[in-house]
């Protein structure tokens, strides 16, 4: 007896453990067609601090605690931006006073800070409740430094929690004569089946 609740609670801290990871995904979504980001110092101060962020594919390889220094945002930006959203076919383009991209298959995206080391993803994301429930908090960690002042943040307005999704199109579907062609095969394989249990 024991032994199965050891076993019990290992699985239930593994399913807490892939949930949570699950819950903290970093995908965004507009809410509208556009969407403002700003820095507490643009923000609050109009002060430039040069912090440089960067929008990704919803599908990009962004850690938190890992910088990727090979990948390129589809669009970056320094302390401040207003991005625009518009529908392109099934892509979105996507930009600001100073820059440009298109986000592949859907309006989905990954917000990116650069650090040191490179692009890192959000460490944490907390509603602006007061704001409503498209407004958030972003928190950068810079995985060079330990210690007081390593969190970065970045306000988001008219954003929402999101999904990743696939970037091609629609998946193509078996044709009818797949189908029938398997049937034939289940029916003769039963048909099989029961001659050979008579004779025997």
């Amino acid at each position: 007896m024991t032994k199965v609740n050891k076993v019990l609670k290992a699985g239930l801290a593994l399913g807490l453990l892939a949930a949570s990871g699950a819950a903290s995904a970093s995908v965004w979504a507009p809410t509208d067609n556009d969407a403002q980001f700003a820095n507490p110092y643009a923000l609050l101060f109009n002060i430039p601090s040069g912090e440089k962020f960067g929008i990704f594919e919803d599908t990009a390889s962004l850690s938190s605690t890992v910088g990727n220094a090979a990948i390129a945002p589809v669009l970056s930006f320094t302390d401040a931006a207003t991005v625009l959203f518009t529908q392109n076919g099934i892509n979105v383009d996507i930009k600001t006073d100073g820059s440009n991209g298109t986000l592949l298959g859907s309006s989905n995206f990954q917000l990116g800070w650069w650090s040191p080391a490179g692009w890192v993803t959000e460490h944490s994301s907390s509603m602006l409740n007061l704001l409503g429930k498209t407004s958030w908090s972003l928190a950068f960690v810079d995985p060079t430094y330990q210690g007081a002042g390593n969190e970065h943040r970045l306000f988001a307005f008219d954003i929402q929690a999101s999904q990743a999704t696939s970037d091609g199109g629609a998946p193509v579907p078996l044709p009818a004569s797949v189908w029938f062609m398997t049937s034939a095969l289940l029916g003769f394989l039963a048909k099989g089946r029961r001659k050979s249990s008579v004779v025997a």
